[in-house]
């Protein structure tokens, strides 16, 4: 796992939420792992009007950076894209949930749903092969 400075910190939390997504694509691609923030294994839901989102972020430092209000006291979940694709997925479908990526704070990430994120995350993956 790659060591965040708090340079870098600072500098992708002020990124636009697009950016924030590129970001965390290409970091997910590269270390071949994504965090969430979870309570007794319940994973960070976010609700936007009707709409509820899976929040996830690039890193485990990004990620308790949001587990303030609602969720103070949730704790980094590490998940590897073997678990996203086999067990994770599953729930976003069945759930008809988005995803969050890299919320900062108590502001909403980047809104998208599963084909995309999968699609943009396949295509970054090929850069690897």
């Amino acid at each position: 796992m790659k060591k965040i400075s708090q340079k870098e910190i600072d500098n992708v939390i002020k990124l636009s939420p697009f950016e924030r997504y590129q970001y965390t694509i290409k970091w997910i691609a590269d270390g071949e792992m994504m965090y969430s923030l979870a309570e007794n294994n319940n994973l960070a839901i976010a609700e936007i009007g009707d709409k509820k989102m899976l929040s996830l972020w690039s890193a485990a430092e990004y990620a308790q950076l949001s587990a303030t209000g609602e969720w103070e006291g949730y704790e980094v979940m590490a998940i590897s894209i073997d678990r996203f694709a086999t067990e994770i997925i599953d729930l976003i479908d069945s759930e008809g949930y988005l995803l969050n990526i890299f919320s900062v704070g108590d502001k909403s990430g980047f809104i998208v749903d599963i084909k995309e994120f999968m699609k943009d995350l396949d295509d970054e993956l090929g850069k690897y092969g």
